[in-house]
């Protein structure tokens, strides 16, 4: 006589082991939307739940996040698209599949998250069809990509450019779980390696530094090509490029191979002048908008000198503010803390490092206003 009853366990069983999702991370500050989503996740064979206890406006980096597979995020009555985009780029990594659930029923906001590339089910109606959802999210990861580029331009031989790349690379590393990926361009001198104390290749291959960061080294093949198949693994990638020649021509690739350019120069008068070349070329292909992406970099690559160039002397030359100032390091390998490197790395992934003053007593520009590109 057959045993329905462990005849109907198996098939459950089986079903389950067919149609599981991998760790889903289901995050909410209310208690009954996290249970639904639970029970819902779990009627679609997801076993390995974790519930974050966070509401979508106060989310942080977080490793439960960055360790999942799938991730669902109640966003209650959020309707802020450009806020949503933001959060899509500097929390979750590019990899993780993400379905957005919330209280905004509107064919208009549905399609201004589709425009993002972001799926979104209103929880009143649609709850049931979350688990057909989840599994339309591996195709929203083939085909929106939320890489950031930041590109970081050397005005001068010797004017520390690759410090610099590589301090802002640690400061994203220290503040959070995203891949991170930095790439010393076929411009700058091979000598990433030697900087960071890294077993780097020359063949252009990515060294893993740990489980979310990665380096190489551009061969001359890979020049100019801010697209490559294996940036799209990363969130941001930092690009170091030395512009001292040939400015024009190379800022046609740079330009709209970036997100955010980064103008590094130093107190001398010749790396001045060429950020003030590379600065009229910007604004001469650049709309107003993209301008805000220009961010300017001070960096003090040796002792004060008698009869340098002032702050002062340097912003009137260049007609722009200095951004950021990179303090002088007799030792380049050791960290210092509280930097505008790192305020600029938290604010840029929305977080609060207890510092709203640059290295200049001014207040930090408006990071806001400048998540807008893609």
């Amino acid at each position: 006589m057959l045993d329905l009853t462990k005849l109907n366990k198996a098939a459950a069983e089986a079903a389950v082991s067919k149609s599981s999702f991998g760790k889903t991370s289901i995050i909410s500050a209310r208690s009954h939307v996290s249970s639904g989503l639970s029970t819902q996740v779990r009627m679609n064979g997801g076993q390995d739940i974790n519930i974050i206890n966070i509401s979508f406006e106060n989310m942080i980096d977080n490793a439960e996040i960055s360790s999942s597979e799938y991730v669902i995020i109640d966003i209650a009555d959020f309707r802020d698209v450009q806020v949503i985009e933001q959060k899509i780029k500097f929390l979750f990594p590019v990899s993780t599949k993400k379905l957005f659930v919330g209280d905004v029923d509107s064919i208009i906001f549905c399609d201004e998250m589709k425009r993002i590339g972001a799926l979104y089910l209103h929880i009143e109606s649609q709850l049931m069809m979350l688990g057909a959802a989840l599994k339309k999210t591996d195709e929203q990861v083939s085909a929106a990509s939320y890489t950031q580029k930041l590109s970081i331009l050397g005005c001068k031989g010797g004017s520390g450019t690759s410090c610099v790349a590589l301090w802002l690379f640690k400061a994203f590393g220290d503040l959070s779980n995203l891949p991170v990926l930095l790439v010393q361009g076929h411009t700058s001198t091979p000598d990433l390696d030697l900087i960071s104390d890294a077993t780097l290749t020359r063949d252009g291959v990515i060294t893993k530094i740990n489980a979310h960061q990665g380096m190489k080294i551009e061969t001359d093949e890979e020049a100019w090509k801010f697209e490559l198949p294996d940036y799209q693994s990363y969130n941001i990638v930092i690009f170091d490029h030395n512009i001292t020649t040939q400015t024009r021509d190379k800022l046609a690739f740079v330009i709209p191979g970036s997100d955010f350019i980064f103008i590094v120069v130093t107190r001398e008068l010749s790396s001045v002048r060429n950020a003030r070349l590379i600065i009229d070329e910007l604004e001469r292909t650049s709309s107003l908008q993209d301008s805000s992406k220009n961010i300017i970099i001070l960096n003090e690559n040796h002792q004060s000198k008698p009869d340098e160039l002032s702050n002062e002397d340097i912003e009137n030359y260049l007609g722009k503010n200095i951004d950021i100032v990179s303090p002088y390091r007799k030792d380049i390998k050791k960290k210092i803390l509280q930097s505008d490197l790192d305020s600029f790395a938290a604010k840029m992934l929305g977080r609060n490092n207890g510092d709203s003053k640059d290295a200049l007593g001014r207040k930090w520009f408006n990071l806001s206003s400048i998540f807008k590109r893609k």
